[in-house]
């Protein structure tokens, strides 16, 4: 007979062993006819993102993130021209441009730009997520999301104004529906605030919901906690300014918003302009506003933040194309509960997914989208960014100059300032750059004359201390220089030419 001892030790091993006939099933979500077209259109995005232009910003951009990790200091001076050295500067991306440099550093320029669409398309992920709590049908909503990334896919590229379309979308889904101040974006206003001046748009989306929930209370709702709502927004207002500028950047967005800004310090750069109908860029943003009219006038929309929403950003992207991308996250949740209202009048029919089929599908959508993006037009797959796809740039009128004259005072595009920055920096300078805020508007007032050729051309430009001209062939200054004493063309390629000023 075995001891007592050992049949209760016994028993208990038999009750923690696991049973022998358990297994551990493996199986895929359930996907179906909307969740297969979802992944499709998400990879097909993904994918066409690599066939982006390099933005003319990106240079000075990197540039700048490398002087930030070298100095472990913000800069707050110009210097990087020769028309604004020592000027004041206002940095309020810096943390973005420290992000871009790291990133390009260690991943290459189509590492980061993949990192960006990525960040772009979580974007959008976040908001279709809203409009399904929401009540959006799903295929609607899947439909309103493809409208919205046309929208904004021509402004795809490597540029802090996407890391800021990202927390938009956050912003938005965090407070619409809610009811109380949301204190966990406090911190993200104080993060915000050093990665892009978009944050301003942040704090205009909270004082919209504030503003919303003040409506609500004129119409008689006392249930709406003002004490709680101006702390918020007052917490919100004071974490802006914990970055190297303070209130600064709060008034500079002046300089860029509709019927505020200076118009000729900024004329010449088409994202400040007001969109143009006839052109194929904008035509996603017109029928954005077509379809948000349409549904709201056949649906009802209660929700007023979501109404102040889709009325403010629409005003901003009818005056500045800067906010197309902007109105296509913000015209979303009016768009969405209009179809609700719309689609709560109609019987639903159930659909039967083929999960497995679908998911089969997904895999063959993914693999072609890897095997077609070194085939786009212009696609963006090496450590370099492209310098000759959509936007040009003169590389071999940059090497020309890094080795005949790497101590030169370029003038050239203000397109092309940032790319010479990149290449010159810190021997070479440049006359401008899409720093426009910096330079202000009587610098862009000389800049056309002088591309322009208007007379006195010659005159400004020898004065301003310009010892070196890169030109597109096409501008009237490389025609005007061609015949002006004084000046010698050095080098000329079929897009571009390379003037330098003669010794005295």
């Amino acid at each position: 007979m075995r001891p007592i001892l050992y049949l209760e030790a016994e028993r208990l091993m038999v009750s923690l062993a696991l049973p022998r006939s358990r297994h551990v099933a493996l199986t895929l979500p359930t996907l179906d006819g909307v969740g297969l077209m979802t992944c499709t259109l998400y990879l097909i995005f993904f994918g066409f993102g690599f066939a982006s232009f390099t933005d003319p910003d990106y240079w000075w951009h990197l540039t700048t993130g490398e002087r930030i990790i070298d100095t472990l200091s913000v800069p707050r001076h110009d210097e990087f021209s020769f028309t604004a050295t020592g000027a004041s500067l206002l940095n309020h991306q810096w943390l973005s441009e420290v992000l871009i440099y790291g990133s390009v550093s260690s991943a290459g320029y189509a590492g980061t730009l993949g990192g960006f669409i990525a960040v772009t398309l979580a974007s959008f992920a976040i908001m279709q997520r809203l409009l399904l709590r929401l009540g959006t049908p799903r295929a609607v909503a899947l439909g309103l999301i493809a409208l919205a990334m046309l929208m904004s896919a021509p402004f795809w590229t490597v540029r802090p104004q996407l890391l800021s379309w990202f927390l938009f979308a956050l912003f938005l889904n965090v407070l619409i529906g809610r009811n109380r101040p949301a204190w966990a974006l406090v911190p993200l206003v104080a993060f915000w605030a050093n990665l892009h001046l978009g944050y301003v748009m942040g704090l205009g989306v909270i004082c919209l919901w504030a503003s919303s929930h003040l409506w609500l209370r004129a119409s008689g709702d006392r249930n709406t906690d003002l004490r709680g709502i101006g702390l918020f927004v007052a917490a919100c207002f004071g974490a802006s300014l914990l970055n190297p500028n303070g209130w600064a950047p709060l008034f500079s967005m002046l300089d860029v918003l509709p019927f505020t800004s200076n118009q000729v310090a900024v004329q010449g750069i088409g994202e400040l302009d007001a969109p143009d109908f006839s052109q194929p860029l904008h035509l996603p943003l017109l029928a954005g506003i077509l379809v948000l009219i349409g549904l709201t006038l056949a649906g009802r929309v209660q929700d007023r933040f979501v109404t102040l929403l889709a009325i403010v950003f629409t005003a901003l992207a009818l005056q500045t194309a800067r906010f197309q991308p902007i109105f296509a996250l913000a015209f979303l949740p009016a768009a969405g509960l209009a179809a609700r209202d719309l689609a709560s009048r109609r019987p639903k029919s159930p659909a039967t997914p083929r999960s497995l089929v679908n998911w089969a599908l997904v895999a063959v959508v993914a693999v072609a989208v890897v095997i077609a993006i070194p085939q786009l037009p212009g696609a963006q797959t090496g450590r370099q960014a492209n310098t000759n796809g959509r936007t040009y740039y003169p590389a071999q009128a940059l090497a020309w100059v890094q080795a005949e004259r790497p101590n030169a005072n370029v003038y050239t595009s203000h397109m092309w300032g940032g790319y010479f920055i990149h290449g010159l920096f810190p021997d070479g300078h440049v006359y401008i750059d899409g720093r426009s805020n910096m330079y202000g508007g009587e610098r862009f007032v000389d800049y056309r004359a002088i591309i322009n050729a208007n007379p006195g051309w010659q005159e400004l430009l020898e004065d301003s201390g310009a010892d070196t001209v890169v030109i597109e062939r096409t501008e009237k200054l490389s025609s005007a220089l061609a015949q002006a004493d004084g000046w010698t063309m050095s080098l000329e390629t079929p897009r571009d030419r390379v003037f330098v000023l003669d010794e005295p």
